[in-house]
């Protein structure tokens, strides 16, 4: 392991999903009690939104408060708001159809249909990342992000499409 990894996992403070509950959620921030202590304004990541999306980072001004291994062992009503926030955070629509790819002046031109409506966006050639689980993550030229849960749930249509940018 590189030093510089051994000396961040050896300082990172483990929260205890038992010890902290959350009592409010806004746009992109929580406000919690950790051990009786309430504390405003703390912004939870994902370090790994797309292989470990139950890892979770809590920050306050910039300053680390721990991470949580499994956000999902959260009581009810935190794990909501929690969940409230990262789908604000860490918006990724789902592709469900795919009608059309063009090559348009270097880039990749997509229509697609998603969970959220018809969209349109543009990637380069590289834009495809296949996870462990199956899923596929596609990254625009602007950094969005989109996923595709299952190749085999798609139409024929998408799924060749899809072959093509793979």
């Amino acid at each position: 392991m590189h030093m510089r990894n051994k000396y961040i996992f050896n300082n990172l403070k483990i929260l205890n999903p038992k010890q902290l509950k959350i009592i409010d959620a806004r746009l992109d921030e929580i406000d919690l009690v950790l051990n009786g202590k309430i504390i405003c304004g703390v912004r939870p990541r994902r370090p790994f939104p797309y292989t470990h999306p139950e890892i979770i980072l809590l920050y306050k001004e910039g300053e680390e408060l721990g991470m949580l291994r499994n956000y999902k062992e959260l009581d009810r009503k935190s794990r909501k708001l929690l969940e409230k926030v990262l789908s604000i955070i860490y918006y990724m629509p789902e592709i469900k159809r795919i009608y059309n790819i063009k090559r348009e002046r270097g880039k990749y031109h997509w229509k697609v249909l998603t969970d959220k409506g018809e969209m349109e966006f543009n990637t380069w050639s590289k834009c495809i990342r296949l996870l462990p689980d199956g899923r596929l993550i596609i990254k625009d030229v602007d950094e969005r992000v989109y996923h595709v849960k299952s190749i085999e749930r798609l139409d024929a249509k998408s799924r060749l499409y899809l072959e093509i940018m793979l």
